[in-house]
């Protein structure tokens, strides 16, 4: 079960894509209509990484793994993401806990 918030993260790309519920993820077809590479994932409120497996159908489903992001993994991702968002000072972006990430990735996609 997926803890939500969570982000996407596509391979080769800096931009995270902020999802805040399950009836978020639901409520955006457009995300089912993305041909994901094996190496996109969603990431968790916990840090479990999950890959994003494309079905038959069209639907798309994520497939927990046994990986956890490390919490300086998820501070480089959220810089690289920001960067990409012009916001100021990217090298003072940190945060504690991979809960705190997930609110400053929220609160860049609200500007």
């Amino acid at each position: 079960m997926i803890n939500w918030p969570a982000i996407i993260n596509l391979v080769d790309d800096d931009e995270l894509t902020y999802i805040a519920s399950d009836a978020d993820w639901l409520a955006h077809p457009e995300w089912f209509a993305v041909e994901y590479d094996d190496e996109d994932v969603l990431i968790d409120s916990k840090g479990i990484v999950y890959r994003i497996d494309s079905m038959s159908n069209e639907m798309v489903r994520p497939v927990k793994t046994d990986q956890v992001i490390s919490l300086a993994q998820l501070v480089t991702l959220v810089q690289r993401h920001a960067a990409v968002n012009k916001t100021c000072c990217i090298e003072k972006i940190g945060f504690r806990n991979i809960e705190q990430g997930m609110a400053i990735v929220a609160s860049l996609a609200e500007e």
